[in-house]
């Protein structure tokens, strides 16, 4: 057994094609398909089925080629973390984030380039949909999101890693009637006036919005926007507790985030923010350092 075998079990599982995987290594199908072969016959197993609708993983395939992508991902971030011992990062890093992020990930990338300043950063804003569908074609090395697990985990290509359980609330201004509050019930929200983002995919959000009878008065694809009206008006949003938790309207007193309670007896009602990346290219070392900042901003 060897690296370049573990490879190619890797990009074979995520094609179903040993063509396409082939094709993607720049190598002949026969090249790959011989190396596959003395690798069963290495273990005694079977790690493909092949057939003319494609290349399948067996049960016990499944089993190796999950242990080769962890050791591959476990490689790389070694080579990253032993040549950042002899050099600063020169890493070309690139993000997506969804727009729950606000201002949190803006002082999480500061610090990392401060600490790390010769790396190049690519960030781009995505609704969750998109953000996933990106990942199918492996656009970019880490993106953040609020999700459900059940969810991510039909998404057999993508990695996945907790890094914090956010507390779904609201956002009002002083103008709003539920500025003096310091919970609020479905109840308490019922006739009240709401703006949301558009395209949102938040599971909670919606299904609060289906509980509650409001009258939706704007919608927006700019979070900024969002906020300033929220301001000025009587008007509310849902949001995650850490969102904006540092925004200069927040630290004033202008706005004030409100967490939800189902009942006023019971708890908060939590939902898992993510970081997400392609499973067969693992976390790099520069995504690692990355997430530590983000966590050292969310535990502040």
């Amino acid at each position: 057994m060897n690296f370049e075998q573990l490879d190619y079990i890797v990009n074979v599982a995520n094609e179903k094609s040993i063509s396409k995987a082939a094709e993607k290594l720049y190598i002949s199908p026969s090249a790959i398909s011989q190396s596959i072969t003395q690798l069963e016959k290495e273990l005694n197993i079977t790690i493909f089925n092949r057939s003319r609708l494609g290349t399948t993983t067996t049960p016990e395939g499944n089993i190796v080629v999950s242990k080769a992508m962890n050791i591959l991902a476990n490689i790389q971030y070694l080579h990253d973390e032993l040549n950042s011992l002899k050099q600063p990062i020169h890493s070309h890093l690139k993000i997506t984030i969804a727009p729950a992020f606000f201002d949190i990930f803006q002082e999480a990338i500061t610090s990392f380039n401060l600490k790390h300043p010769h790396g190049t950063i690519d960030i781009e804003e995505l609704f969750a949909d998109d953000m996933l569908k990106n990942f199918h074609n492996e656009n970019f090395d880490v993106g953040f999101l609020p999700g459900q697990k059940e969810s991510l985990d039909k998404l057999d290509k993508l990695g996945k890693q907790l890094i914090h359980k956010g507390i779904i609330s609201i956002v009002v201004g002083r103008n709003s009637s539920l500025f003096h509050l310091d919970s609020v019930t479905p109840t308490d929200l019922h006739n009240e006036k709401l703006v949301l983002l558009k395209k949102t995919n938040n599971y909670y959000v919606k299904q609060l919005s289906k509980d509650i009878d409001n009258q939706v008065i704007m919608t927006t694809n700019n979070p900024r926007i969002l906020l300033n009206f929220i301001k000025e008006s009587t008007a509310f949003t849902f949001i995650h507790e850490f969102t904006i938790k540092n925004y200069s309207l927040v630290q004033k007193g202008d706005l004030k985030i409100i967490p939800i309670k189902m009942t006023s007896d019971s708890d908060y009602i939590y939902q898992d923010i993510w970081a997400v990346y392609s499973k067969s290219k693992g976390l790099s070392y520069s995504s690692e350092k990355l997430i530590k900042h983000i966590l050292a901003q969310l535990n502040k």
